[in-house]
């Protein structure tokens, strides 16, 4: 073989390798990454189609109107290949130029229309929240499995639809949300992580329980939610757990205090206060 040859068939390896192998090597590539390794060779031009992993990142683009035209085309042209994960990254500093729920929606119907299971709308826009207000019903899929959301108005309609519209729902995030929800019940969530709620000023005043009703619970974090209390009732399958407590948790006329009662299967507890934090295990 000569030499040119040789230097030939060296730099075609990674080419040479099956699609599934191709399809792990862009997981760790934002979507317009891989979407530029068509450029490679005849072999990479189709590849990202039907990669099952996307990552769409607005910080890859100037503005909000570059980074909905690159969504919309590449959801386009990858038409209904499947897909395992699909995440959101918004970033925009201006109000003015940020999206909105409507700009988002299209792109979560298209994504459950392909089966996602793992599903995150993480938005990091300054001081502004996401709400799937008009929508019938934010998330419907019989495959979803998993659902992280950063800075979205959490109430009760949209959690009943939730877990009724994903009845194999696994594990719910929610970070930096507003939680205006009173009640979470769902009998197939193992995972539930409530971090760094929002505090919005249209929040309910006033003293207000938030029920937690999982009996397939496994792992719960929850840290404090402005004008809530956790009142935890069927959760006895839960292992792990980390729970802040404020001055309604104990002493309270109006408080039936089951944390800790609820809580006693747990082999790991941490318990979360302004002034308190103990663990106990």
């Amino acid at each position: 073989m000569s030499q040119s040859s040789r230097r030939t068939s060296v730099c075609d390896r990674i080419s040479a390798l099956p699609d599934e192998l191709l399809h792990h090597v862009m997981t760790f590539l934002t979507a317009k990454e891989a979407v530029q390794t068509c450029v490679l060779s005849r072999r990479w031009q189709n590849v990202w189609a039907s990669v099952g992993y996307l990552n769409v990142d607005s910080c890859n683009f100037i503005t909000v109107k570059h980074f909905k035209k690159f969504v919309d085309n590449l959801l386009l042209q990858r038409s209904c290949a499947l897909l395992d994960m699909f995440c959101i990254h918004t970033s925009y500093d201006s109000f003015d130029d940020s999206l909105d729920y409507s700009d988002i929606h299209p792109w979560v119907r298209h994504a459950l229309r392909c089966n996602v299971k793992t599903l995150g709308i993480l938005n990091y826009c300054d001081g502004k929240l996401l709400s799937v207000d008009g929508y019938p019903v934010p998330f419907t899929s019989l495959h979803l499995k998993s659902v992280y959301l950063c800075k979205f108005s959490i109430d009760n309609r949209f959690v009943e639809k939730l877990f009724s519209g994903c009845p194999e729902l696994l594990h719910l995030e929610l970070r930096h949300c507003a939680i205006k929800a009173t009640m979470f019940c769902s009998a197939t969530l193992k995972i539930l992580t409530i971090t760094a709620a929002d505090r919005t000023q249209d929040d309910p005043e006033g003293f207000q329980h938030l029920v937690i009703n999982m009996p397939n619970l496994i792992c719960l974090h929850v840290e404090e939610i402005a004008n809530r209390n956790l009142r935890l009732l069927d959760i006895s399958s839960v292992e792990s757990a980390s729970v802040y407590l404020n001055r309604f948790s104990f002493g309270h006329s109006d408080v039936d205090c089951t944390i800790l009662s609820a809580l006693s299967n747990a082999a790991r507890l941490h318990l979360m206060s302004s002034s308190i934090y103990e663990d106990v295990s």
